[in-house]
């Protein structure tokens, strides 16, 4: 997905004994905000691709959409209304909702449609204002990630394969679906995957490292393979050159920025996303985030202090500096 970007900024976990105030840094200039958002205590926060608005999700499967400037509140079905949602998940609700993706602003458009990968079984479901749930439109395959383009989404499971959700002219209905070859399944085994449209080309990035070493323990990124998915033909390709393009990864919709607005071209601006390493750990995530250099396979930090959340660390959002 593409933003008409005002600013890369990065929300800061939620602090202990400081719940109700979050921290938001701007990437180019360097600065930290902060502003007080009662709304967002105890809750999982996910980036959705549109300046401002956020995904949230709380431990009794309260799901909303929530826009940081405006503090315009959406409410969305109930967790468990979910298909196939597991009332015995093993882990918190906050996880369940792994990503989450707009196709256009609420407040500009009311025909826009969010669209979720379910964290059990991995599957896309889209939810549209006025439905009483969400729709599930994959049951094949565990899906990692999602992108959107001209009223298309394309997720990328994690075997490689493409699936084309075409709501072009459905209204309400189902969208009409294409699944085709991506990346070959035998070059991701292990690895995070994500997808992106930007300018006209569709990418797959795959991130190496979402696991503990087992001799370290440690776990972190190692290498980003960014891949050319052409999906009329079934082929792809590896690409380092980006032209005058950044991506940005993690627990927000990836999103493909342009050099003009400060971001260094041919860059991967991450953050930590990998939620199994973590998950046992007493800080929680919130350690692998940093700046990739696609052409010399360079890592640089990004925001040098620490912050780390046990099911919502930091996440990209796009916005306007908030007033200090």
């Amino acid at each position: 997905m593409v933003v008409a970007c005002p600013v890369p900024l990065l929300m800061l976990a939620e602090k202990p004994g400081k719940e109700e105030s979050r921290e938001f840094f701007d990437l180019i200039k360097g600065v930290t905000y902060t502003m007080n958002f009662p709304e967002l205590v105890g809750k999982r926060c996910l980036g959705v691709g549109i300046p401002g608005w956020i995904f949230t999700a709380d431990l009794k499967g309260n799901m909303n959409l929530f826009h940081l400037n405006s503090r315009c509140l959406i409410e969305l079905p109930h967790m468990n209304t979910l298909e196939n949602f597991d009332l015995d998940y093993p882990i918190e609700f906050e996880y369940y909702v792994e990503k989450a993706l707009l196709s256009s602003d609420p407040h500009t458009n009311d025909d826009y449609i969010l669209m979720i990968n379910q964290g059990v079984p991995r599957s896309l479901a889209y939810w549209k204002p006025g439905n009483t749930e969400f729709i599930t439109v994959t049951h094949e395959g565990a899906y990692s990630d999602v992108t959107y383009h001209d009223e298309q989404f394309y997720g990328v499971d994690f075997q490689g394969n493409v699936v084309i959700l075409d709501f072009r002219g459905r209204g309400l209905e189902r969208p009409i679906k294409r699944i085709v070859e991506g990346v070959p399944s035998e070059l991701i085994y292990g690895m995070q995957l994500y997808i992106v449209h930007s300018l006209g080309e569709l990418f797959v990035i795959t991130r190496n490292g979402v696991e503990k070493h087992p001799e370290t323990n440690l776990y972190g990124v190692e290498e980003f393979i960014v891949s050319r998915v052409d999906v009329d033909n079934e082929s792809y390709e590896e690409v380092d050159d980006l032209g005058n393009r950044a991506i940005f990864l993690g627990f927000s919709a990836s999103t493909a920025v342009v050099e003009q607005y400060g971001c260094k071209a041919n860059h991967i601006y991450f953050t930590d996303d990998c939620s199994t390493a973590y998950y046992f750990s007493e800080k929680g995530g919130g350690k692998d985030m940093g700046i990739y250099n696609l052409l010399d396979d360079t890592i640089e930090p990004h925001y040098t202090g620490e912050s780390y959340h046990k099911f919502s660390p930091p996440i990209w959002i796009f916005n306007t500096p908030f007033s200090v």
